[in-house]
């Protein structure tokens, strides 16, 4: 079967085997894009989700009357949905590994002096409520009047920072 024979029986009855066919033709496809987007690996699987909700939608929507075949439609659509996808991850990484949190706990106060000393004043105030009195990230910008995302920002940069320096 053709893809617009596939196409039609999905469209018209439903048909879950005329889509398992399309799904065997073209899950490759969607595994091409996702590496090809360069997409963090722990993300492959969710992406690729998307992509067969993609090809559903892509059959679904399908209009042969426009002239263009139904590969070329679902790879459009297919890299608009993966565009869209990438621009709302974030663009900023927090590391959720403990081990790092606990490097500030197990060194002499001395450390946070050496690390105080790379820092901006914006961030030797984030460094003292975060990692010296613990608070969160929403009560410090409260504190200071920023964004949480500015706060996120300083975060990271006082542990890179703080890595390399170790």
């Amino acid at each position: 079967m053709n893809d617009y024979e596939l196409v039609y029986l999905i469209k018209s009855q439903a048909d879950t085997i005329a889509f398992d066919f399309l799904f065997q033709k073209y899950h490759k496809l969607i595994w091409k894009y996702v590496h090809l987007m360069h997409i963090d690996q722990k993300e492959h699987d969710d992406f690729y989700q998307e992509g067969i909700q993609v090809l559903y939608k892509a059959a679904m929507t399908f209009d042969e009357s426009k002239n263009k075949t139904f590969t070329r439609y679902f790879e459009l659509i297919l890299k608009r949905h993966f565009y869209a996808l990438i621009s709302k991850l974030p663009k900023y990484q927090l590391y959720e590994d403990s081990n790092f949190m606990e490097c500030f706990a197990y060194h002499e106060p001395e450390t946070y002096d050496e690390v105080t000393d790379l820092c901006s004043e914006f961030e030797k105030d984030i460094f003292q409520y975060y990692f010296i009195e613990k608070q969160a990230v929403k009560r410090i910008s409260k504190q200071m009047s920023c964004e949480p995302k500015k706060i996120y920002n300083a975060i990271f940069r006082i542990k890179e920072k703080y890595k390399n320096m170790i």
